[in-house]
């Protein structure tokens, strides 16, 4: 919201920003670019009208990885509480191996304020178990083909 801010940023080894609020919520994101590399992903939080979805979930985790490219990130939301809390812990569940479980115990020790919602936290569910089904696809479809062409080579030797 200030330089002080920035700066303690910048001292951190901060270089990109995820913010997940709306403009009317962080009127200073424009401010930021000019120190970091920014993405705005607009996420819902429990004051909206409508409820966050996976795909928003997935994009903004897609945001985060394109970020992290450059560095650490700062994950914004307006209260720290239900929004940038489940968008780390996304992570975690994707690029870390840990359990939605895992996750939520992890991120309540190091950031005390973390509070998702239980609609929010059956996303992070969803996207682990998708997470799992893909990797379980994934290894199945290759031992099939690869079982598939042995069977191949064995019919044409008969």
């Amino acid at each position: 919201k200030n330089h002080e801010d920035i700066n303690y940023l910048k001292i951190n080894g901060i270089n990109g920003i995820l913010s997940l609020c709306s403009i009317e919520e962080n009127p200073f994101n424009d401010k930021l670019k000019d120190f970091f590399n920014c993405k705005n992903i607009l996420l819902p939080d429990h004051k909206y009208k409508y409820s966050l979805s996976i795909d928003q979930l997935n994009l903004a985790l897609e945001n985060l990885s394109v970020l992290r490219q450059g560095g650490s990130v700062y994950v914004h939301c307006l209260a720290g509480v239900e929004r940038s809390p489940l968008v780390c812990m996304g992570w975690l569940v994707k690029n870390n191996n840990l359990t939605p479980t895992q996750a939520l115990d992890y991120l309540m020790n190091v950031h005390n304020g973390t509070n998702p919602l239980p609609e929010q936290l059956k996303l992070l569910y969803l996207l682990w178990i998708r997470e799992k089904y893909e990797l379980f696809f994934k290894l199945n479809f290759v031992f099939l083909k690869d079982f598939v062409g042995k069977l191949k080579h064995q019919v044409s030797i008969i």
